[in-house]
């Protein structure tokens, strides 16, 4: 099936190129689905047919339920039917092989006791067309249907002697126990006015129709595609009012986070405002941006810690030097080596005096100064004095 409301022109304009691809029903989508090359990413699948296999379901995200596709099981005869019990031992058409309608019959069948045992029952592989022409030339007594109730067969169908509809009087019991199934009521009359068809209310059990995609689909493609389902079914139909559909209810897998955020509150203010384009786009630099930010985060944190260490390493770096002479000063008393370290004092101080302090790391700065400046009076008091003894402090700093 195709995208709901979305045609190869509309996606043209938005800078998608839509292909549609025609398949035997929900069975073989689900397989193109989990078929990485398969070329098919977007999928309208049926209730209720979703793989058993946790591997592959892991892989698909539901984007929206879209409407309900009603089971109809016609048959001839003129004894009034209620219960798919009573299809025993009949021939039934339950849907071409690989199609979503034969998955559901079995389920059907096989819990109203039909199949299986020794009921006798034929089950023929038609669908579509062909098992409408079965029905009317009498080659099966019975057919099972899964579509919407404007669907020309279902009306061809409605508007064939001796074929009639059988009404689900346990429709709420089938809900029940298959949950993805839902009882409707098909009113009296709402397939055809004029013909009174169908002539009285019947119980119909429906599963939703579901819009499902590969779990790494684009998000832009993600935004497109519930847009469109909502500009679509929003309005409801025979069975469903309007604004129940399309809803993130009724699916068998897990709802992709951005479609269900636009199901219940509506395209965010990015898509209100801007075109499709410039919106989409805007988006995608979001999603660049977020790993970046997830970088500069801690980075920024460190950046204070990085400038106090880079600053007070700049003053730091003179105290090894000072530390050396205050060492040599606890010696044996050498003239020459006084004289030495004068000067070198003299030249940490014109390159002190050079020195590039930011003024909250001023206090530090001054603090190299004095400590210079009580290293100078140590030497120069061992030059001018002697014999005097060595002083037992030792500079320290931090």
């Amino acid at each position: 099936m195709r995208p709901p409301g979305i045609t190869p022109s509309t996606s043209k304009r938005r800078g998608f190129e839509l292909v549609v691809r025609e398949t035997a029903g929900s069975i073989e989508n689900y397989a193109l689905l989990n078929t990485p090359d398969s070329g098919v990413d977007v999928a309208i699948v049926q209730g209720g047919t979703a793989p058993t296999d946790k591997e592959k379901r892991k892989e698909l995200v539901a984007l929206a339920s879209l409407y309900l596709e009603p089971v109809w099981v016609f048959y001839r005869g003129e004894a009034q039917l209620e219960r798919i019990s009573q299809l025993a031992g009949r021939r039934i058409a339950v849907g071409a092989e690989g199609s979503g309608v034969r998955a559901l019959s079995l389920e059907l069948l096989a819990a109203g006791g039909v199949v299986g045992g020794q009921s006798g029952t034929m089950l023929v592989d038609l669908g579509g067309d062909k098992a409408v022409a079965a029905l009317r030339e009498g080659s099966v007594d019975g057919a099972l249907f899964v579509m919407g109730p404007t669907a020309p067969l279902i009306s061809e169908l409605m508007h064939t002697p001796g074929v009639r509809l059988m009404s689900f009087e346990q429709a709420h019991a089938y809900a029940r126990r298959f949950r993805y199934l839902s009882p409707v009521t098909l009113h009296r009359g709402s397939l055809d006015l004029v013909r009174d068809l169908p002539e009285r209310e019947v119980q119909l059990v429906a599963p939703a129709a579901v819009l499902v995609a590969r779990k790494d689909v684009h998000p832009a493609v993600v935004a497109l595609l519930t847009e469109a389902a909502v500009r679509t079914h929003r309005g409801g139909d025979l069975l469903s009012d309007p604004g129940r559909f399309p809803n993130d209810t009724l699916t068998e897998l897990p709802v992709n986070e951005q479609a269900r955020y636009y199901l219940t509150h509506g395209p965010d203010f990015l898509r209100r405002m801007l075109p499709f384009w410039l919106a989409a786009l805007i988006h995608r630099f979001v999603v660049l941006l977020i790993p970046l930010f997830v970088v500069l985060v801690p980075l920024l944190r460190l950046t204070p810690p990085v400038y106090r260490w880079s600053v007070r390493s700049r003053i730091y770096r003179w105290y090894a030097r000072l530390r050396v002479i205050d060492e040599r000063l606890r010696g044996a008393l050498d003239v020459e080596q006084v004289r030495k370290d004068l000067l070198l004092l003299d030249q940490l101080e014109h390159e002190i005096g050079g020195l590039k302090v930011p003024l909250s790391y001023m206090d530090e700065f001054y603090d190299l100064r004095l400590h210079v400046g009580y290293i100078r009076g140590r030497l120069e008091e061992r030059l001018t004095v002697p014999g005097a003894p060595r002083a037992e402090g030792a500079l320290k700093h931090g």
